[in-house]
């Protein structure tokens, strides 16, 4: 993965990344089952199966530019997913299908995945304005798609946060000296 550019080591960067507070799959053929603690994360289309993901982010900033949702994909799809905001509360122990929050209707497309490899896609128009950002992820995929979990460690999902620049002035002064020289007398 190359270094993304603006990532610096000033003291307020203007990109950063969010590492996901839980996340966990829930699945239709098994809907009172919590599976918090896999190392993976999965969408199917049928069964459904849908990935629910939290970061700790507020984004309501008005210097947010962009917002990026980071996965690495386990195998390869040809359509994908689908990323949707969630406003009901959940916990990563504590979610199955019977109990998920609803998902809003909004979306954004990743397009096709390439096995283990890094996908980023841009959430902006889902998610600027929000405190705590809950996402879910779906596919009308037959063969769905596959994820590294949080608890894989570097490889867990992430939030990526560009912030616009901060503007900076800078005053220049400078000292002009003359020097007169001695002209002949006639």
């Amino acid at each position: 993965m190359q270094g993304l550019a603006g990532a610096g080591f000033e003291r307020d960067p203007r990109i950063h990344a969010v590492k996901a507070k839980a996340d966990a799959s829930v699945s239709e053929a098994t809907p009172r089952r919590n599976y918090g603690g896999a190392r993976q994360l999965i969408v199917h289309d049928s069964p459904v199966v849908r990935t629910y993901i939290k970061f700790d982010a507020d984004l309501r900033s008005e210097d947010i530019q962009h917002v990026s949702l980071l996965l690495f994909n386990l195998r390869r799809s040809q359509s994908g997913y689908r990323v949707q905001p969630v406003y009901g509360r959940w916990g990563e122990r504590k979610i199955t299908f019977a109990n998920a929050p609803e998902i809003s209707p909004p979306y954004v497309a990743s397009g096709p995945l390439a096995a283990r490899s890094w996908k980023v896609v841009d959430i902006t128009s889902i998610v600027v304005g929000e405190k705590g950002v809950s996402l879910a992820l779906t596919t009308n995929s037959p063969n769905g798609a596959m994820f590294a979990s949080r608890e894989t460690g570097r490889r867990g999902p992430s939030l990526v946060i560009e912030r616009q620049p901060q503007e900076t002035t800078t005053t220049r002064s400078t000292t002009t000296t003359t020097t007169a020289t001695p002209q002949p007398s006639p």
